[in-house]
């Protein structure tokens, strides 16, 4: 099949214009906080390329001739690199919405508000929508202070504590719990399954290492003035979180975060495969026909690169939550 790729700048098609001169466009999607980002790599040997305007959007989708384009996202263009000889431009553009004034400092308590007050009062705060998944939403917080922190910052402390994760995507600034970020902002998710056929190369590491059986937490007894524990899981080892939390709720809801994210990602799997567009971080992905490897995995990084020498996928997984491979 014949790859195809269409790039829109503020609205406008502008993929004629350099589809002669494309060296490669790489879209990098991933799970979790980090920002998503493409970069545009154009031939640029009479210099009469225009130089993007910082802040421009580009609308990237990439696919094939013989089928359809998948829409990859919404970027906004950054940096831009000028190297020869041969002479090129490289773009790089991150996923909007990661606007300038999340990451400004500031100084606030919050006192007696739900995770969803918090969300929605910082989102206002910078013409986003709030968009808060309900199993959090309604967990509320007796006293936390946001000192010298940016709101990006202070949101991904609370995502830690809670095993979610806060990141602002386009027009929206998500606050869900992990696994479910792309499914939030509108994506639809396919599970994906390759065989052995389809991958050019694989290569998985299992850890070794003894896992964590049971998680420990703290909080403080204004009633008993003594130090209380909550425990998560049964068995040792067991991991002690350090600090204390003012509920017997807050300090649950640590341990179970540090439960789970300890569960996670005992194998690591990366995989070359042909190019699908389909193919997201947060995916479901099952992989069949190799020994070692089969079974369920979750994509937590892919790379789409697109050149003359066709269109491929370098993919990231791990193990899902409660799930082993190999040594482990």
């Amino acid at each position: 099949m014949t790859p195809k790729f269409k790039i829109l700048a503020d609205s406008k098609d502008v993929t004629a214009k350099i589809a002669d001169r494309l060296k490669r466009l790489t879209v990098t999607d991933e799970a979790g906080q980090n920002s998503d980002a493409v970069e545009i790599e154009l031939d640029n040997r009479d210099g009469a390329i225009a130089v993007p305007r910082t802040g421009a959007e580009l609308e990237v989708f990439m696919g094939y001739e013989e089928t359809c384009l998948t829409r990859m996202g919404l970027f906004t263009a950054g940096d831009v690199r000028l190297s020869g000889p041969p002479d090129t431009m490289s773009i790089t553009a991150m996923a909007a919405d990661m606007r300038i004034s999340l990451k400004a400092p500031k100084t606030k308590s919050w006192d007696e508000k739900t995770l969803s007050d918090i969300v929605s009062t910082i989102a206002a705060d910078h013409s986003l929508t709030a968009v808060v998944a309900p199993v959090l939403g309604g967990i509320t917080l007796q006293h936390i202070d946001q000192t010298e922190e940016s709101d990006l910052h202070f949101l991904t402390r609370l995502a830690a504590d809670h095993d979610a994760v806060a990141k602002p995507v386009e027009s929206k600034l998500l606050f869900v719990p992990r696994g479910e970020v792309k499914s939030a902002s509108g994506k639809n998710l396919p599970s994906i399954a390759l065989k052995r056929t389809d991958l050019e190369r694989w290569d998985m590491t299992a850890a070794s290492r003894g896992k964590y059986k049971s998680v420990k937490a703290y909080w403080h007894s204004l009633d008993d003035a003594e130090r209380m524990t909550v425990k998560v899981g049964s068995g040792k080892p067991c991991f002690c979180l350090g600090g204390s939390s003012a509920t017997p709720a807050e300090a649950r809801a640590k341990a179970q975060a540090k439960f789970n994210e300890l569960q996670r990602g005992t194998a690591t799997l990366s995989l070359t495969a042909g190019g699908n567009p389909t193919i997201a971080a947060e995916c479901a992905l099952s992989v069949s026909g190799i020994p070692g490897l089969e079974g369920d995995w979750t994509i937590q990084r892919v790379e789409h690169s697109l050149d003359d020498q066709g269109y491929i996928c370098q993919i990231e997984c791990e193990t899902p939550t409660g799930q082993s491979k190999g040594l482990v």
